[in-house]
C-alpha cells in the first residue's frame, strides 16, 4: 500500500488528513500505510523541531493499582468464600443461632437455621458445632484476609514512596497469592 501524506500538529497532538482547518503550526510527514494505522491510537508528542515522536508510555504501575488489585484479590476471595452478600447474612445468623443453642447447653427448642443444617442423619447439636466450626473459619480468614490487604497496601505505599517499584509489585504478587490461598476449602471454596 502506497504512503499517506498527513499533518501532524504537536501543539494539539493531532493527526490531519488534509491541509483544511488545521492548526499553522503543522508537519507534512509521510509515513508508510503499516506505521500510519499502528500510530493512530498511540500518544504520539512532538519533538524539538514539531515533528512526531512517540511518547515513552510509563509502563509501571503506580501505588494505587497495586493497592486496587489487592482490594480486588481480596474481594474475590470473600466472594468465593460466602457466595453473595445475603448469604454471608445467611451464615452469619446461622452461627448466632447455633452460638445461642450452643450456650444453652444444647437445650431447648432447636433455632430454624440450625434445624435446617441437622439433616441427614445430623443431630442438632452435630449441626450446631459444625456451623460454628465453619464460622470460626470463615471468620479467621476474614479477620486473615483484613490483616493482609492492609499490611500489603501499606508496604506496597512505603516501597513506592521510596521508589522501589520493583518490591512494591512482589508484595502485590505475593499478597494476592497469599489471599487466594487463605481461602482454599472454606465456605462455599471448599468444593463441598
Amino acid at each position: 500500500m502506497p504512503a499517506h501524506t498527513v499533518l501532524f500538529c504537536a501543539a494539539t497532538r493531532g493527526w490531519y488528513p488534509t491541509k483544511a482547518s488545521v492548526p499553522n503550526d503543522c508537519h507534512s510527514v509521510e509515513v508508510p500505510h503499516s506505521d500510519y494505522l499502528s500510530l493512530l491510537g498511540h500518544p504520539v508528542v512532538g519533538d524539538a523541531n514539531g515533528y512526531p515522536v512517540l511518547e515513552e508510555l510509563n509502563t509501571q504501575p503506580s501505588a494505587e493499582q497495586l493497592c486496587s488489585a489487592i482490594d480486588a484479590a481480596a474481594d474475590a476471595a470473600r466472594r468465593a468464600v460466602a457466595g453473595d452478600p445475603l448469604r454471608a447474612v445467611e451464615y452469619d445468623r446461622a452461627a448466632s443461632e447455633a452460638q445461642t443453642f450452643a450456650t444453652a447447653n444444647y437445650q431447648g427448642a432447636v433455632p430454624p437455621m440450625v434445624a435446617a443444617w441437622a439433616i441427614n442423619g445430623r443431630t442438632a447439636r452435630q449441626a450446631a458445632d459444625g456451623i460454628l466450626q465453619e464460622a470460626a473459619h470463615y471468620n479467621a480468614a476474614l479477620v486473615q484476609l483484613r490483616t493482609m490487604r492492609l499490611n500489603a497496601k501499606e508496604l506496597i505505599r512505603n516501597a513506592m514512596t521510596a521508589g522501589n517499584v520493583e518490591q512494591a509489585q512482589d508484595i502485590a504478587d505475593e499478597t494476592i497469592a497469599s489471599i487466594q490461598a487463605a481461602v482454599a476449602g472454606i465456605g462455599n471454596n471448599a468444593g463441598v
